[in-house]
């Protein structure tokens, strides 16, 4: 199984769909810095008024999380995960997979664990480039400050993805499946900053687990385990939730 794993997550490295989202996110790290060159006064007076003070390194890690990597992660994941089974049915090669000691709820959790394995691969790839890039092209960069807030948004990313396969599960269309995979991440990333803007709404916001990749914003200066821990841990259940959800769903093609 591990074998079956390992192989099933190379070869989805290797496809054109993967190459293209690892542009994507090449593109996001080279533009951001463009973008943060003159940032307008009205946006600097704003993120000071949500985050406390709007020093250079708040205003590119708000542009960083949700101009680039939340654009990212409600694409992203549909990309990857909204064929896993649907793909092989369409192209008639799940009967015979069908007649393999495996069943269609553990190929679909292998598929998805493999999708979720290339999403934080090109999670992290990203990162680790801005790393080195931002540390040169952004004023006032902090490594080890941006390391750790990027850590539960990769939790995000992977719930994201884990979601995607989830919606695949179910609806039994590719083309459904990667509009209402599109719809719903687009949606959940357009609300994950609301608690900042409105702070009465913040425990209120903490539903929506895009919202939780988000916190480290409201406290770059004294990120700790108590604050990147939590949200994780959710992150982590909610993606296996999804996983299982998933698996329930391919069943029916069992039957």
């Amino acid at each position: 199984m591990i074998r079956l794993q390992w192989l099933d997550y190379l070869a989805t490295l290797r496809e054109r769909k993967t190459w293209l989202c690892g542009a994507m996110l090449l593109y996001a790290v080279l533009s951001i810095p463009v973008l943060l060159a003159r940032p307008p006064a009205h946006v600097r007076e704003a993120i000071a008024t949500w985050f406390g003070h709007g020093g250079p390194f708040v205003i590119f890690m708000y542009v960083w999380i949700d101009l680039a990597m939340n654009k990212v992660i409600a694409f992203l994941p549909v990309v990857l995960a909204s064929g896993i089974v649907l793909r092989e049915r369409d192209v008639g090669v799940l009967s015979i997979l069908a007649a393999k000691p495996l069943s269609m709820p553990r190929y679909f959790a292998l598929r998805a664990v493999s999708a979720c394995a290339v999403m934080a691969t090109l999670h992290v790839g990203a990162q680790l480039l801005g790393l080195v890039y931002f540390f040169v092209r952004v004023p006032g960069f902090r490594p080890l400050a941006f390391l750790a807030a990027m850590t539960p948004h990769l939790f995000a990313a992977i719930f994201a993805t884990c979601f995607s396969a989830a919606i695949a599960g179910w609806v039994k269309h590719r083309g459904a499946s990667a509009l209402i995979g599109l719809a719903v991440l687009g949606l959940l990333l357009g609300l994950s900053l609301i608690g900042f803007y409105q702070p009465a709404w913040r425990n209120l916001t903490l539903v929506n687990p895009m919202s939780l990749g988000a916190l480290a914003l409201g406290n770059l200066d004294h990120l700790g385990p108590k604050d990147l821990a939590p949200p994780m841990l959710a992150l982590s259940l909610l993606s296996l939730a999804a996983i299982a959800i998933g698996a329930a769903g391919v069943r029916r093609m069992e039957a």
